[in-house]
């Protein structure tokens, strides 16, 4: 926004541009400047009033362009420190920066929030596997155990049935040796019967009661080899008794070593498994510690802020004081410039009396 003045000595209208700076006085055509400089000069060493006036003029004009030499720098850097927009552009810049670093924390603290519960699940998974590999060894164990009695049992059945069976082929030799007993007693008899006739009842008795008893040594025989058969029968499935307890035994000692490996694999990696889980909880307790510094720096950086505001609030309220000061110099400053005014015009009038009757003078 641009204002007109009038020049100081020729009166023609001067362009002003809108500011804080001295304001133009004369105009850049001709050479007003000079001749007011000159005018000027030749009034301070006038004696007297006029004299004393052109002083306090000159030295009301250095006041006025020291102060504005001095306010200019002081305006520009109110204004740049106390521009809103600035202002609030540094406050949103440092909120920015304290949320990401206080987000930043927080994600940290998730992440190992997260990690120490993945932990503590694939320990409890492991220790999961290790009581189940306990609980097959001690499966094992049981069906080893139960295998080995019931191959003792078998034993033990074996043995019986030899022992039956060796019986049996006793009575069954003995039972033969009867037979033959009997039949060369009758063959005694039928001969003794030719030679007795006396004596052939007695005799054909005693050969009935030797066919009699040569018949139950046959059925005795029989018998006996039923049982001998039974015997073998009772060994051969105590012997497939055997065979398989002891392919039971082998498979429940097979059963019993992967058992005993998965848990012996388990202990191995439950140390691991624990350093993980401490590391993961000395993570997440330090990732607890920094979100802990974080928060504190964030109120430190809260505090920060509030403390600029303040500054702000107190340097607005310095600049507005400021221009409450500047507004009230330049009250005084065009007050004493009006009366310098009003006092100056008696001198202008007597020096222009003064050039005009030395000129009739000259003429």
């Amino acid at each position: 926004m641009k204002t007109a003045t009038t020049c100081k000595r020729c009166g023609a209208p001067i362009a002003q541009q809108q500011g804080r700076g001295r304001p133009r006085q004369y105009c850049s055509e001709g050479d007003c400047q000079q001749a007011a400089k000159r005018q000027r000069e030749l009034r301070r060493t006038t004696p007297g009033l006029e004299g004393a006036l052109a002083r306090a003029e000159d030295l009301y004009e250095r006041m006025e362009v020291g102060l504005a030499n001095a306010i200019a720098p002081l305006a520009e850097s109110l204004a740049a420190e106390l521009d809103p927009a600035k202002v609030e552009s540094r406050l949103a810049e440092t909120t920015a920066a304290a949320d990401s670093r206080v987000a930043a924390a927080r994600a940290e603290r998730d992440d190992a929030q997260a990690r120490a519960t993945e932990l503590e699940q694939r320990l409890a998974d492991a220790v999961k596997k290790a009581e189940i590999a306990d609980a097959e060894r001690e499966a094992a164990l049981r069906q080893a155990s139960e295998a080995a009695q019931q191959a003792d049992t078998d034993r033990i059945a074996r043995r019986t049935a030899q022992a039956e069976r060796e019986a049996a082929q006793a009575a069954a030799e003995a039972a033969q040796q009867d037979a033959r007993t009997a039949l060369t007693q009758a063959q005694l008899a039928q001969e003794t019967a030719e030679a007795a006739t006396t004596e052939r009842d007695q005799s054909a008795q005693r050969a009935v009661e030797a066919d009699q008893r040569a018949d139950a040594a046959q059925r005795d025989l029989a018998a006996m080899t039923v049982e001998r058969d039974v015997a073998r029968q009772a060994a051969a499935t105590a012997e497939q008794h055997r065979i398989e307890a002891l392919s039971q035994a082998a498979v429940a000692a097979a059963n019993l070593e992967q058992a005993t490996q998965r848990a012996q694999a388990a202990e191995q990696k439950l140390p691991e498994v624990i350093g993980e889980r401490d590391r993961l909880l000395v993570e997440l307790a330090t990732a607890t510690t920094r979100s802990g510094e974080l928060q504190r720096e964030t109120t430190q950086v809260r505090g920060e802020l509030e403390r600029q505001r303040r500054d702000a609030d107190a340097l607005r309220e310095r600049a507005v004081t400021a221009e409450a000061s500047m507004a009230s110099l330049e009250r005084s400053i065009t007050e004493l410039t009006e009366q310098l005014a009003l006092s100056r015009r008696p001198a202008e009038a007597d020096s222009t009396a003064s050039d005009t009757a030395s000129t009739v003078e000259q003429s």
